[in-house]
């Protein structure tokens, strides 16, 4: 299966066979796909092993690396969809399909609740504390029935450079070049430069500064 564009595709699971229905998104580690069976609905993750610029997974199984990943996330006490079920030969893993608001979406229509900030910054408290942190890119988030899940499960250990309030907020800040980024993919449009992983701050230095001041 090209995990590239897996849209139409079945795959064969200990939950049966799952239709692939829908391009969810793109991370670092893998596409995600929304698929169904039988009424219900699922995240299908299909990992590649596309280079990355700014971050490396060196020789791991990027599977493993998530199973990991989940286990320690789910003893933090972050809202986390259930992992259901795993193939390290055939490299993907499913998911809880969390049906709700993708907080980039809420970014894009300046409709971002402020409980969204309350809450991720609680996540950042909490998982701080563990010494680690989580990949605050808002893609990564689904606001559900008032609750902000983290969808993801890569977390890494902590280093200030790249916690909320140093990295992750200031993307959650910048409606426009969010916008622009999610219609061009240029990452210029929210990153200091196309490789660098680190956001355009200044212009937003005061609307991060106000909800760390409030909630952080």
């Amino acid at each position: 299966m090209d995990v590239t564009n897996a849209v139409g595709n079945s795959i064969t699971t200990n939950l049966g066979d799952l239709e692939i229905v829908k391009f969810l998104g793109k991370g670092k580690s893998g596409y995600s796909y929304l698929a169904q069976n039988s009424g219900h609905q699922y995240v299908v993750k299909l990992m590649h092993y596309e280079p990355c610029a700014y971050y490396s997974f060196g020789d791991s199984n990027k599977v493993e690396l998530e199973v990991s990943a989940y286990e320690n996330l789910e003893k933090s006490g972050v809202q986390i969809p259930k992992l259901l079920d795993v193939n390290i030969e055939k490299n993907y893993l499913i998911k809880e399909y969390i049906d709700g608001n993708l907080v980039t979406e809420l970014i894009i229509d300046d409709s971002l609740p402020d409980s969204c900030i309350e809450q991720v910054c609680a996540m950042s408290k909490v998982l701080k504390s563990l010494g680690l942190n989580i990949d605050y890119f808002p893609d990564n988030f689904v606001l559900s029935n008032g609750i902000l899940y983290y969808v993801d499960y890569e977390h890494n250990p902590y280093d200030e450079k790249w916690d909320l309030a140093n990295w992750g907020l200031y993307y959650w800040a910048n409606s426009k070049g969010m916008k622009a980024y999610k219609e061009t993919e240029d990452p210029t449009q929210i990153n200091e430069c196309a490789n660098s992983g680190v956001p355009i701050k200044l212009p937003f230095a005061n609307t991060v500064n106000s909800w760390l001041r409030t909630y952080g």
